[in-house]
């Protein structure tokens, strides 16, 4: 079985963990001829540690799909009547990637649905089927579906940066509870201002063309790959140490989020973040979005709210 570097996945393991548990599900006798194999997750892009889980997906045609979610199901492999996930549940389950891997799981997943991923250019699962590593792929059949990415229409890639623009601004300044009159508002001061920071890394992503990662792979991802990432990373995680208390330690939590408040979304009170908006907004028009969308920037919240640009905000 082909694993490829650097994934530090001992191959005889995985050879094992496949043949015992996914090419013995039922519902199907072809299971080489059928599944594609996919390490993802942290491993498949080189950030994982001696602890990180191997995450493993496994797709084939839609028809064997159902067939095998439906057997696996009437034979009590999974939980789930509509969609498929296995965890190993049994005792010596660390007999194939030992504990500190943490329990073995993977996913099945059709062909048709990774299709629509990419036709409806949904950001993470397109990043994570960019970014997987093949183990077995009959007749290169995702192979085929991912050789089709061949970027954003311009206009789908406009409105999605300027979704996520937008959602940033308002999760940092209609969120966030600027004349908060009781420490009960903490938590949505708190979350208002680090959702605010996931939108504005998504952005990042977006105004070079790339989808974006889950939210536990933004911060770091955007840091090392992206322009505006690799300038103003270091700012954003200012921000999520002081909305968690790890710097200014001696302010009070209202304090420290004021703070925050500032380096954010005052570019009036932080040089900072007046440099900030101005490469942003920059990189938006190179982009493609217009210079009038970007000049009038929050003016523009109608069109977030409305549900002109995507779903409305929670």
């Amino acid at each position: 079985m082909h694993v490829p570097e650097p994934l530090e996945i001992d191959a005889n393991v995985l050879e094992r963990f496949v043949n015992e548990l996914i090419y013995t599900l039922p519902g199907t006798c072809s299971h080489r001829d059928v599944f594609t194999l996919l390490i993802t997750g942290s491993r498949a892009i080189g950030m994982h540690t001696p602890t990180s889980n191997v995450d493993i997906d496994v797709l084939c045609a839609q028809p064997v799909y159902e067939s095998v979610q439906r057997a696996s199901f009437e034979a009590g492999i999974i939980q789930s009547e509509r969609s498929f996930w296995f965890v190993l549940r049994n005792g010596n389950w660390d007999q194939y990637f030992g504990k500190a891997m943490g329990r073995p799981h993977f996913s099945l997943t059709s062909l048709a649905k990774v299709e629509e991923h990419f036709r409806n250019y949904e950001d993470v699962p397109m990043w994570v089927w960019l970014n997987a590593k093949s183990v077995a792929d009959p007749n290169e059949q995702f192979q085929r579906i991912r050789n089709s990415w061949h970027g954003y229409p311009p206009d789908v890639l406009v409105k999605k940066i300027k979704y996520h623009w937008l959602l940033a601004g308002y999760w940092e300044i209609d969120v966030y509870p600027h004349h908060h009159v009781s420490d009960d508002e903490l938590l949505p001061a708190s979350l208002a201002l680090l959702n605010g920071v996931n939108e504005t890394l998504r952005v990042f992503f977006l105004v070079e063309g790339k989808p974006f990662p889950y939210t536990e792979k933004l911060m770091r991802l955007a840091a090392s790959q992206t322009s505006l990432g690799k300038e103003f990373c270091p700012m954003l995680q200012r921000v999520v140490d002081m909305v968690l208390g790890k710097v200014g330690g001696s302010l009070g939590p209202w304090d420290r989020l004021r703070k925050a408040f500032r380096y954010l979304a005052v570019s009036s009170r932080s040089a900072d973040c007046r440099r900030f908006i101005e490469a942003c907004g920059k990189a938006m028009v190179a982009a493609g979005v217009e210079p009038a969308w970007v000049k009038a920037d929050l003016d523009n919240i109608e069109e977030l709210l409305m549900g002109e640009l995507g779903p409305s905000p929670p």
